[in-house]
């Protein structure tokens, strides 16, 4: 805590020092709202640019970041994006103020679209910035107090994240065998059709049906949890790696689909046919792969960090649920069928 003087207010405040970011092109602007901080009592670090600015924000921990809206190399907007893609990768928390002239709706549409938590119009007065600063630390304040603290992935896995990543070696499994027949297919080495249906069809069953169902249970939860922090107005997550997961979902579902129509209409005589199966699966195999590696390497130690005990109750009641519907010893049974063409087609995990 510092004891400063607030000339425009005319009294002494207590204040907590904040690591402050002033992004702006514009030299006089960044030493105006340079010399208020500063008289205000906080850290003050200066960029000239959006590049710059960016690093300086990784660097130095910014609590509180005034980002003008026209910045050479990166805008604004650009710029928000940006940082609010890094605080969900790494759960820092900040609070994003864009200085602007523009006062239209639309313009306070995009920055909300890009993240930015706050707006000061020019031309402001001093005491408009230290009022903005005050609301920063409140809510700054709040969303260090609402994040869990569990530990991360590397000390402690949860319940449900142990079994989406169990179930991702399932599916690089079956994964591994669609794409040994589809090396078989381009040698030109006839494979019956019944197999080829079959699995398509577990692909269906072990990707889509039993995991994506489940994961997006943990994923709404995981939103709510993340909203209830950071708020809904941010969009947070609207330019993340969550939605390209989402994405990437309803891709693998479609992709398993038209495998699984090729394989019904695969005929052996033609080779249109063939050829048509054998792309599908080599298109598919590294979309599932990259996937599930996008999951187990941020998404899923980043997220789980949100939940808390009655969550991880919750998502194991959908998992239960989801598993009744589709059957356990149809999964056990199609796993088994999966171990031993792993042993016939001599496929080692290490190639998968």
């Amino acid at each position: 805590m510092s004891i400063i003087y607030n000339a425009n207010l005319h009294n002494y405040k207590e204040v907590r020092e904040m690591r402050i970011l002033i992004a702006d092109g514009n030299k006089s602007s960044r030493d105006r709202l340079k010399k208020i901080l500063s008289k205000a009592g906080h850290e003050v670090f200066i960029a000239s640019d959006g590049v710059e600015a960016f690093h300086a924000y990784e660097d130095n921990g910014i609590d509180i970041a005034f980002i003008g809206w026209t910045i050479p190399k990166m805008n604004g907007t650009e710029l928000c994006l940006r940082i609010r893609d890094y605080n969900l990768k790494t759960s820092h928390v900040s609070y994003l103020i864009l200085v602007s002239a523009k006062s239209e709706k639309h313009d306070m549409v995009d920055g909300l679209d890009a993240g930015v938590d706050d707006f000061v119009i020019k031309p402001y007065s001093e005491s408009v910035i230290i009022s903005r600063v005050r609301v920063a630390e409140r809510v700054l304040e709040t969303k260090y107090n609402k994040i869990p603290k569990v530990k991360p992935i590397k000390d402690k896995e949860i319940e449900p994240v142990a079994i989406l990543n169990e179930e991702h070696r399932l599916i690089h499994k079956i994964t591994g065998i669609l794409e040994v027949a589809a090396n078989m297919l381009s040698e030109g080495t006839p494979l019956p059709k019944k197999f080829l249906e079959w699995g398509t069809s577990s692909a269906f069953v072990l990707n889509w049906q039993l995991h994506e169902e489940k994961e997006l249970f943990y994923i709404d939860l995981f939103v709510h949890r993340a909203q209830e922090i950071h708020g809904k107005t941010a969009q947070l997550y609207s330019r993340s790696s969550l939605i390209q997961i989402m994405r990437e979902h309803k891709l693998i579902k479609k992709m398993i689909l038209e495998m699984q129509s090729a394989a019904k209409s695969y005929n052996i005589d033609n080779r249109k046919s063939v050829l048509n199966l054998r792309d599908l699966m080599l298109r598919y195999i590294p979309v599932v792969r990259f996937h599930a590696a996008r999951e187990e390497d941020v998404f899923l130690p980043f997220s789980q960090r949100y939940l808390i005990e009655e969550d991880i109750s919750r998502i194991m009641k959908d998992f239960k649920r989801v598993e009744d519907e589709v059957g356990l010893e149809a999964i056990k049974e199609r796993m088994d069928i999966v171990d031993k063409l792993q042993l016939a087609l001599k496929i080692k995990e290490k190639d998968i």
